[in-house]
Formats: C-alpha cells, structure tokens, sequence
C-alpha cells in the first residue's frame, strides 16, 4: 500500500509540530487529506506534563526533541528527560490509545568503522545528544516488543531545507553568500563529509516507514556524501557571489570525517528514494533566503 492510500483520511497526532521538519510533515499530511493535530512549544504542549489528546487517533509521529550536540554537553539531564523519558509518554499514552507510532530519531553511529553505514552498524553515541536519542529508541522497541504496538523508528542523517535554522551548516553558508558586502564567508573546517538529504524527501521517507507488526529501524539519508568544500562551491556557484571563504578557529576534536547512509532497507521494503539532488535543494534554500 502506498503512503497515499495508507495515511489518507486518518486522524495523525505530530509532536514538535512547529519545528523545521514537522511543519513539512505537517503540511505533507493535511495534502493527503489527514486529520492533523500539530502539538509543539508554540502550541503550549509540554511533552513532559501533558497528556497527548489521542482519543480516536489512528497514528503519532513523534518529533518533539531537545536539539542540537553543543546544548546536549551544557545540560544532559534535560536532553535526557526530554528526549528518553518524553518518548517513554508518549508511548505508554499510545499503547492506551492503540495508536501506532513513528518516532524520528539521530545518528547514532558515533565514528563509522565502514561506509556506508547500515542499521546494523554499532551504535556508538558519543555525545549527549545522540545518547538521549538512543535511549529514546530502545524504549521503542521495548514497547513495541513487550506491547506489541506497531512502531517504527527513523535515523535521521543530515536533514536541510528552506526556513532551517542558520544553526544547521547550509542555511549558515547560503546567508554568509547573501549577505551584502565583502565580509568573507567563515566556517570551521571545509573537509568533513556528510550525507545530505533535502526536507521533502525525509517528509517522504517518514510516510514510507509505516509501522509493521513487527518493529522496524531505517536509515533515512541521501546515500551520498558531499564536503563542506562542495557545499560552498554550489552555494557560491547559485548565488554568483565572488566572496572568500575562510577556515576560523580549531576543528572539533573526534571530527566524523565522513558519514555515508546505507538505505537500502527502507528502499527494499517501501520503494522510496530521495528525488531532490544537492544542488536542487540548495538552490531552493537560496530562494527560500529571497523570497
């Protein structure tokens, strides 16, 4: 069955509504013609206090989380909270609804042994960060196993988009090219490797990873890696802007050099592929920025 004919008409529950990814989700479902409850921050929900209105909801896609690695090392016991036991809520309250659930998890894999990565790969979560989201999974499949929910569990890669945080490496770069003036383009470290994969087409693939029976984890990125350096090159190419680019201050010590997702399982069981190239998607970050 396709995602079409699976989630049109349901009534579906998304957590962190109003973040960068699940606004495109959301909008994603309503266009499949799904009955959308969005909670989020913006919304008053509190993931911690509050129970989650699932009274004839037939699915929750869980993305409300704490972001982002250098918080994560300011305040652990938040991430954790937030990110482990606020995924324990919500799904003991959908195992009373009998609703089934996708939560959307990180990467996880710590330094790769070998590339690409697959789902079997060790798990090595090396900052605060990815150990909360961690912990947020196993309870996942300890529900889906000991409940028998039907639940399935997404590692994102590198997600970017128009309206992204310049927090995130390629909104960062595209407003440096922007900016007026010959102020040089500053980044940390120009050789690092990451998969990128454009917002559409991870909206896609979490309409794809429908829950099964039994319980499921996917890699969910682009199959590719590209450089900080190939990143700049498209940017500065899409922009035509001549301005210098410039490596600041000191790499990060244990820099990932390079991160390479292996998607063949959601691709084998689900039919689903990224359709948006880099420099596509950049260029719709950029008009994104003008708009």
């Amino acid at each position: 069955m396709s995602p079409q004919d699976h989630y049109r008409g349901l009534h579906v529950v998304v957590t962190g509504a109003n973040g960068f990814l699940g606004r495109a989700l959301v909008k994603r479902l309503e266009g499949l013609g799904c009955r959308v409850t969005g909670l989020g921050r913006s919304t008053g929900f509190r993931l911690l206090e509050d129970e989650l209105p699932l009274e004839g909801v037939d699915h929750v896609f869980h993305l409300a989380a704490e972001t982002g690695v250098p918080d994560s090392w300011e305040d652990p016991v938040r991430f954790h909270l937030v990110n482990a036991h606020g995924t324990v809520r919500v799904l003991d309250q959908c195992r009373r609804s009998r609703s089934s659930l996708t939560y959307v998890g990180a990467y996880i894999y710590g330094a790769p042994r070998e590339l690409p990565i697959g789902e079997l790969h060790p798990i090595d979560p090396n900052n605060p960060y990815a150990f909360s989201k961690w912990m947020g999974e196993q309870a996942c499949a300890w529900y889906a196993d000991v409940f028998r929910m039907n639940v399935s569990a997404i590692r994102l890669f590198n997600v970017y988009g128009p309206g992204q945080s310049n927090r995130f490496l390629i909104p960062r770069i595209v407003e440096q090219a922007l900016e007026p003036g010959d102020a040089d383009i500053e980044l940390m470290d120009l050789s690092p490797r990451r998969d990128y994969l454009y917002v559409d087409d991870a909206v896609d693939a979490l309409l794809h990873a429908m829950p099964r029976e039994t319980f499921r984890i996917y890699n969910v990125g682009h199959g590719v890696s590209h450089s900080v350096s190939e990143v700049v090159d498209v940017v500065l190419r899409r922009t035509g802007s001549r301005k210098r680019v410039r490596a600041v201050g000191q790499p990060r010590t244990n820099e990932i050099q390079d991160v390479v997702a292996d998607t063949a399982l959601l691709r084998q069981e689900s039919g689903w592929a990224p359709r948006v190239s880099l420099e596509d998607g950049i260029q719709r970050v950029i008009e994104g920025f003008q708009s």
